[in-house]
């Protein structure tokens, strides 16, 4: 007898082998693999939905961000004189540093505007001059490409008290 219910326990366990845990898991009612791969693959493309939902409300408020920089900066300059250099009646023997350059002045005395220019330093504005074939030097800062960046650094520096009221943007084309 002790034979015979050891063949049966040995069959058993071959059995369980042949057909793997999947049968085990089926009788307990629990997953099986096919219904695990289906699970972390139902999830996966779940996770891969919400990351590019995120993507997408991220480049959204970027694109609100930017064209809330941009109206900023529109209503910074609003009143502002934007002349091309190429309109100007002007010649000057420098290149301009960037696209958009704010003049705080133009000086005869060059030592002034290199006065200026180091006050600008100081505070953390990138300041640079402009030579002009007639001798006068003027003062140019927040130099940028962007129009976005000329509205903010604008704005910061119009709250300094060394900045003129009749200061001026010049654009090179």
């Amino acid at each position: 007898m002790r034979v015979k219910g050891t063949v049966v326990a040995a069959v058993l366990i071959a059995a369980l082998m042949a057909s793997g845990c999947d049968f085990m898991r089926k009788v307990a009612g629990r997953p099986t693999s096919a219904d695990l791969e289906a699970m972390v693959a139902a999830r996966e493309q779940e996770e891969a939905r919400a990351a590019i939902a995120l993507q997408e409300r991220q480049r959204l408020e970027k694109e609100r961000q930017y064209q809330a920089d941009s109206l900023l900066a529109v209503q910074t300059l609003e009143g502002i004189v934007i002349n091309r250099l190429s309109e100007l009646n002007v010649r000057v023997a420098t290149e301009l540093p960037a696209k958009y350059n704010v003049v705080l002045g133009a000086f005869s005395d060059a030592s002034n505007a290199d006065n200026l220019i180091s006050r600008l330093k100081e505070a953390g504005y990138e300041a640079s001059a402009m030579r002009y074939r007639s001798g006068k030097t003027a003062v140019l800062a927040c130099s940028t490409d962007s129009f976005v960046e000329l509205g903010k650094s604008f704005a910061s520096l119009q709250k300094e008290t060394y900045c003129p009221k009749d200061v001026w943007v010049i654009v090179k084309e």
